[in-house]
This record gives structure tokens, sequence and C-alpha cells, in this order.
């Protein structure tokens, strides 16, 4: 169990995050997040943050201070020149959860190793939330114990639907349409779904494949121009030989092959 006296200092917004901080908020715990310039950071920033800030209910960023010899538990993020008394994360080598495999998903999700410091068990939509953000093709395929692919499906499409303002029974379509296409490009020999153009992406494409089960790589072209290639759901080896590839071109790359995920930033 963290100490009563840690800060959890909480890295990027997803909805596994906004779990974690309503568990922190439940259990009356401090907390506070990662900020760069005085703005929260984002997943590429994270880990690469000169304070903290504290986000109000309507998402405004109001100014905060680690004392320097304050004991801090670092949820998906860092902060320059403070070292953690804890690190509760599952995506570089040596985090507690970085090797989990889908069966031991609450080990491995960043949402699993904060309840376990809260000393709280897992409700189902905890469950559901901590597989889907650990290993989300193994979930979709019945491989994590207490998940239901049916009911991962519906909270999935009703988030997105939510943040997106489209309907839910959209949204469920075109990740329906979008399992239908990866079937159709699916490339035996390469092992992989292929969707190389940006412009021509379907929306619902990474959770289609996962849907599916079937590894896919696209490229995603990001507001400032640059343009990202990912491959998700596929084996440790194949992860591996993508982000290889990129190393070698010279490419920043991200990703955990015992996830099953990478990108590169072109």
């Amino acid at each position: 169990m963290a100490d009563k006296d840690w800060t959890f200092v909480l890295g990027a917004q997803d909805p596994e995050m906004r779990e974690i901080e309503r568990a922190l908020r439940r259990a009356g715990r401090s907390f506070v997040h990662a900020a760069r310039s005085g703005e929260r950071c984002n997943a590429r920033t994270a880990y690469e943050a000169h304070g903290v800030v504290r986000v109000s209910r309507s998402g405004r960023p109001m100014p905060a201070v680690l004392l320097p010899r304050e004991p801090v538990v670092y949820v998906e993020c860092s902060v320059l020149g403070h070292p953690p008394a804890l690190r509760v994360d599952h995506h570089h080598p040596g985090d507690p959860g970085y090797a989990k495999t889908p069966d031991a998903y609450l080990e491995g999700s960043s949402l699993g190793q904060v309840l376990r410091l809260l000393e709280r068990e897992p409700d189902e939509t905890q469950r559901l939330l901590a597989a889907a953000d650990h290993c989300l093709t193994a979930a979709y395929q019945g491989a994590c114990p207490g998940v239901d692919p049916n009911e991962l499906l519906f909270q999935r499409a009703a988030w997105q639907a939510k943040m997106s303002g489209r309907s839910l029974g959209d949204v469920v379509d075109g990740i329906l349409d979008a399992a239908k296409r990866v079937h159709r490009h699916y490339d035996s020999e390469l092992g992989e779904a292929l969707f190389l153009d940006p412009t021509a992406v379907p929306p619902d494409l990474a959770e289609g494949a996962a849907y599916t089960g079937k590894p896919v790589r696209y490229c995603q072209l990001l507001p400032g121009g640059e343009v990202k290639e990912m491959l998700k759901g596929a084996t440790l080896e194949h992860i591996e030989r993508f982000m290889e590839g990129h190393r070698i071109a010279g490419r920043q790359v991200y990703g955990n092959p015992h996830r099953g995920y990478a990108g590169a930033y072109y």
C-alpha cells in the first residue's frame, strides 16, 4: 500500500487515467498532473514534464508545486529532477506491468496497480478498462479472466460515442465495418492488414482490428503535418521487427512488444 502522505502524479488523459483519478478521489488520496509550461502533458510529453498542475472539474489547469523531498508515485509520467518513491506503469522496460501477459492484466495495467496500492478490489467497469488499456486485442479474444468481450465492445463504443459526438449505433457499425475491411486487407504473408494511406484510414480501424484479433499496420496524419505509422495486435517478434526497422531508419519509436503495439514518427 502507498503511504498516506505520498502524492500521485498522473500522466496523459485517457479512459484508464480518468478512472484512476476517480479511484484516488474516492480513497481521499492526493494527486496532481504532470505538466509542461503550465499545461497538462499529453501522451508524447508525459515523461518529460517540468512540473505539475491541478486540473479543475472543468478541465482548467491550476498551479501546483512538488516540494523537493515530497514522496511521489508517478503514474505513466515523470517530472524532471524529482525521483519517485514508486512508479506505476506498463510502457517501458523495467515498469511493473511491462511484461505482464493478458491473464495478468490487472497486475499489468496502471489502473490495476493503483487499485492494489489502494487495497481496493476492481469492479466490473474497472476490469474492462484495465484489460482494454493493457491488452485490447487479447481482451476482445477472451484471454482476460473476468472480462466479457461483448461488454468490452459496448463500453468502448459508448466511450467513443461520447467523445466524438457520434451515436452509439454509428460507432458500433463503424467498428464492425472496420473489422470487415481488416479481413479484406489482411496479407497472410506479411501477417498484417495494411492501411498506409492516412487519408483513407477508417475512423474505427484500430478498434475493428482488435475486435477481429488480426494485426493491423496503418498511418495517421497528425495535426502538425507529421505522419505516425502504427502496428497493433501483432506478436512480440512482429512488433520487435517493426520497431527495429524504424530505429535503423533513424525514426523516433515507441511501443511494447509484450503488449502487441508500436509506433514510429516520420
